[in-house]
Parts: structure tokens; sequence; C-alpha cells
């Protein structure tokens, strides 16, 4: 209140109010007053903007350490969950002549696939070391993999060019949602060890390459993307294996699945085939993978070899790769996947295996190449991918020519979630005949993930 009686009396001064209207001050003398005090509610002002910027930031800190609280306690109580996924969608094209000696369609077609993943970490005490993982698939589409004729391509050929369609049901074109993985995993020993079961494939545990490995955005072809026989044993099924790793450099994998012996159907064993969820222990696949690890500064490399066997009866083939009704082995095979960091932009892979001849087409399988990264100037996120392979048929068969893959992308990383890729492939000898005449195929394709 004396503030502003002052300001007031300084008023009356400066109108000469007062006395005989004479001024008490001079002028000069009351606009300094007045400067004085501007400055002094002016302080005042920024003095108290201050103290609520202060109350404000010390209110969203209180807010973010609940928030952070009541977070640590819902983990604490439930765990944690993460929710991530992706879609892929793409166009394939091929072009061929004659198969089989008769003029081939070159199938070509859109497509796409979709991915929901969850993975759960409990908080209970007995579970804090475990995860659950599910993942939900749709997918629609077959792209230059379309049957039909029975000189179609993939029909013929003895690895396929489009693995995106693997995991779509039927031909491709039912788009149905499909819980096609749902496991759990526990960590021992400080993560030395570790176990899974669940539905899953045994290629989770095998086969695995650093640069060919992901159809999604690596190589598409099937001999770039694992052996193509084992993956043909494959399936979404019961299994249960574990992993001991006593050493950064060393890990080995076991590992056991159900199988609904996918390869009898159309043989005279085909009364044979069960569902994958019958009898999960009659004539299991089995599998077994040692992986050194070693690390050369920060270029590491990864060499696995593995074992694997389809423990039931298969139909032996003659030399036309026709079935024999009364002649049966087992199904096996042994492989090498490797990868190797060379520089930080230069990587190479390679496979090998070898099948059992007798109820197998393909009896040796070896691809290798290279992967690039960040090739272009400023364009350090993008790969490019080149690689070679060959599916040779055992000598005893007709048709015994070794059937070549050739196969170049290049992805294009736009942001971390999205991505596009021109993939270009080519086939010589396809289905291992050298009269058949090349295949080429083409396919643009674009990735999105969260």
């Amino acid at each position: 209140m004396k503030r502003f009686g002052r300001i007031f009396l300084m008023m009356l001064l400066i109108t000469g109010v007062g006395g005989n209207g004479r001024a008490l001050a001079q002028k000069s003398d009351i606009q300094k007053e007045l400067e004085l005090l501007k400055e002094r509610i002016a302080e005042l002002e920024q003095k108290l903007e201050e103290q609520e910027t202060l109350s404000k930031r010390q209110t969203a800190k209180t807010e973010k350490q609940i928030g952070e609280k009541i977070e640590e306690a819902l983990e604490d109580r439930f765990g944690t969950l993460s929710l991530h996924g992706g879609a892929v969608l793409y166009y394939q094209g091929s072009q061929v002549h004659q198969l089989d000696g008769k003029n081939a369609d070159s199938p070509s077609g859109a497509g796409f696939t979709g991915d929901l993943e969850l993975t759960w970490k409990p908080g209970v005490p007995v579970l804090e070391n475990g995860e659950f993982y599910a993942r939900v698939h749709a997918g629609s589409g077959t792209g230059a993999d379309r049957g039909g004729n029975a000189n179609n391509p993939v029909n013929v050929l003895l690895g396929d060019l489009n693995t995106l369609s693997d995991d779509n049901s039927g031909e491709g074109d039912d788009t149905s949602i499909r819980l096609l993985e749902a496991h759990y995993t526990h960590t021992f020993l400080d993560d030395m060890a570790s176990a899974t079961g669940g539905k899953l494939k045994l290629e989770y545990f095998m086969d695995q390459n650093e640069f060919a490995n992901c159809e999604k955005s690596q190589f598409v072809g099937k001999p770039f993307v694992n052996n193509s026989v084992f993956d043909s044993e494959n399936e979404y099924a019961p299994v249960l294996g574990g992993t001991f790793t006593p050493a950064e450099f060393f890990a080995l994998s076991l590992v056991a699945g159900s199988t609904s012996r996918p390869l009898l159907e159309d043989t005279p064993l085909a009364d044979k085939q069960k569902s994958k969820y019958d009898n999960v222990f009659s004539t299991p696949l089995l599998g077994a993978q040692a992986t050194f690890a070693p690390k050369i500064g920060e270029l590491k490399g990864n060499y696995r070899f593995y074992g694997w066997s389809a423990g039931y009866e298969h139909s032996k083939l003659d030399r036309d790769r026709n079935p024999i009704s009364d002649k049966k082995n087992k199904g096996w095979g042994l492989g090498l996947s490797a990868d190797q960091q060379v520089t930080e932009m230069v990587g190479l892979f390679g496979r090998l295996g070898y099948n059992n001849k007798d109820v197998y087409v393909t009896t040796w399988e070896a691809s290798g190449g290279l992967n690039l990264k960040g090739l272009i100037p400023g364009r350090a996120a993008d790969n490019l991918g080149l690689g070679v392979a060959a599916l040779i048929p055992d000598n005893r068969y007709s048709q015994n020519d070794p059937e070549y893959h050739l196969e170049l992308y290049y992805r294009v990383a736009v942001t971390e979630h999205l991505a596009f890729s021109p993939d270009l492939q080519y086939v010589w000898n396809p289905g291992g005949d050298s009269h058949n005449d090349g295949i080429f195929a083409g396919m643009l394709r674009a990735e999105f993930g969260f």
C-alpha cells in the first residue's frame, strides 16, 4: 500500500496539484523515481515468472517419478510386455519359355505378409529369467511360386523363388490369421544355458546366417535363406530345444520336434502321415548344431556345423525320381552355415549341405556370396546382397545337372521402419535338367515395421 501511495503522490506532483500549485520536486527527479519503480516492478515480475517455471519443472519431475514408480511396480507385479511387428508388400514376376519340353507358364503377382509379435517377460520370481513369445501371421500371394500347371517353375525347381510366401497357408490365397509361433524360453547359469519349448521350427536353433537368413530384408530365393532339404522337413510344430554357451566363442544346441511326415504326401507311404500334434514323440525331427564364433577386433564370424534326422521312413526314389513302393529309408543331412565380417562394409557368407541321396533329389547343396553395407556415400544403412548357389542331384538320377541360382538385391533403408528392395534372380538348369530354359524372376519389396 505504501508503494501505491507513493506513486499516487508523485502523480499529483507532476500534475501540479497541492499547495499553491507549486511543484514540490523537480520534474526530472520524479521521472527518475518512476523509472526506478518500473525497473523494480519488472524485476519482481521476472522473479515471479522464474518461480512459476521452477514450480512447473518440479511438478513435472514429480509426475515423472510417480510414473516411473508405477511402471516399476507394474513390472515387478506383472513383468514387461512389448508389442511389435511389421508387414511386407511385394510384387514378383517371372519369365520362362519351356520346362520339361513344354511351353511353361510365367507366374507373377502381388502379395503381402503381416506379423504381430508379442514378448512378455514375467515378473514372477520363479520366471524372472524367462520370456514368452508369440507371433500371429497373415498373408496372401505366392508371386513367381504360384502353382497351377505341372511344369510351372515351382513344380520343377529344386529351390523355390519366393520364400516370403512360405508362411502363408495353402496356395497363399488364404489370408486367415494364424498363430504361427508360441513358445517359452528360460535361461540358466547366468545366461550360459537356455531351454525353449512350444510351437516353432527347428530352424530357430539351426542353420542361421547373419547375411542370408531373412527373406523379409535379405534374399528371397530358397537356397539363400536355408538349406532347402532341411527346410522341406521343417514345420511350425511342438518343439523342445536348448542351447549351452560355455564361452563367448562357442555354443551347442540340441533340439527335437514333432512332424506330420510332410514328404510322404503323394507317395506309397501317404497313409503313414499324421497330425503334428498327435504322437509328438513318434519319429521326431532331431537336430544338433555346434557354433564357433571367433572375433578379430570388432569383426565377428559364425561357423555353424549341424546335423539332422527325420526319423520316419521315406520312400526311396528311382532314377526318374519316382517313389519306390517297397523300399524305404530315413531322412537325414549334414550342413555348414558360415558368415564372416571382413570389414565394416563387407561381409561374406556360405552354406554347404549333404542330404541322404536315397530319399532326396538334392544330394549336395552349396551357396555363397557377399553383403555390402553403406556402398553408396551417405547411405550407411543400405545393404547390397549378391549370392550364387548350386543344388546338385545325385548322378544316379536321369536328370542330374546342377541347378544354379544367382540372386542380387539392394535394400534402401528410408527410415528405421521403412525400406524398399528391388530383387533379381536367374536360374540355370531348372530342376537339374540342362534341357530346360533358364528362369528369370524380379521382385519389388516394401518393408514396414514398428
